[in-house]
């Protein structure tokens, strides 16, 4: 019987001190199992015309840090008014400009349903003479590489009134720029997508290069074009 009153007695104050010391460990998915995406409060600045988002709605996107995590079904705009990824966080709701460090690529379904891949890649900044990291959108990757900076910028100006006062608004729109990786590694810009300022890159492969595009129809009309013929150049002279 004395056992047994001081075993109940043991127990009691195992459990009294359980609840008053020991905390209740909850679980925080977020933090275990989806790594966290870091950044600062977005506000849009309604100082323009015209949309500085490349794609209306937003998007459930795949996105790889640089740490080799992923970070799935993250809700993202991209900007390319500012080369920034803008995502909301689904607890906040808040926009958060996403640290650019902390990316290195992200991929999204288009509005048609087509898988579109972006990745961060250092390229020369003509401005400053120095090397900046940009996202580009991934149209061909090989010994010759393709990507395609969704630039929006400035290009013009427009007065309005409002509440009889006038206005002036920067108007904005897309104006890509395209940089081609060689097989040094080293990357050219070009805005336009010119026949001869491409084949000047390839000196060497200049007349198989012309001989492929007359055999196969092709030109430098369009972003899909540009990215078949360095698909070809790919399979059929860097081997």
């Amino acid at each position: 019987m004395r056992y047994s009153v001081l075993l109940a007695y043991i127990l009691f104050c195992i459990s009294a001190n359980s609840q008053t010391n020991v905390p209740l460990l909850v679980s925080d998915t977020d933090s275990i199992y989806s790594p966290r995406l870091t950044g600062e409060t977005f506000i849009d600045l309604k100082k323009y015309t015209g949309n500085q988002y490349i794609h209306e709605d937003w998007v459930e996107a795949d996105i790889l840090l640089s740490t080799g995590e992923t970070a799935y079904k993250s809700k993202i705009k991209y900007n390319g008014l500012l080369d920034e990824v803008i995502w909301i966080n689904p607890y906040s709701l808040r926009k958060i400009k996403v640290d650019k460090q902390q990316i290195s690529e992200f991929w999204f379904k288009n509005s048609q349903g087509e898988s579109i891949h972006f990745k961060k890649i250092r390229v020369d900044n003509p401005a400053t003479n120095e090397k900046t990291d940009i996202f580009a959108e991934v149209a061909v990757e090989g010994k010759v590489s393709l990507y395609i900076q969704r630039k929006i910028t400035k290009i013009g100006q427009e007065n309005r009134f409002n509440e009889d006062k006038l206005y002036t608004f920067d108007v904005i729109g897309p104006k890509p720029a395209y940089y081609i990786k060689l097989p040094s590694n080293r990357y050219v810009a070009m805005t336009i997508i010119r026949r001869n300022s491409f084949l000047k890159l390839f000196p060497a492969e200049r007349k198989s290069i012309i001989k492929l595009l007359n055999k196969n129809h092709l030109n430098f009309k369009t972003e899909s074009s540009f990215a078949k013929i360095i698909e070809l150049i790919n399979t059929e002279i860097f081997l």
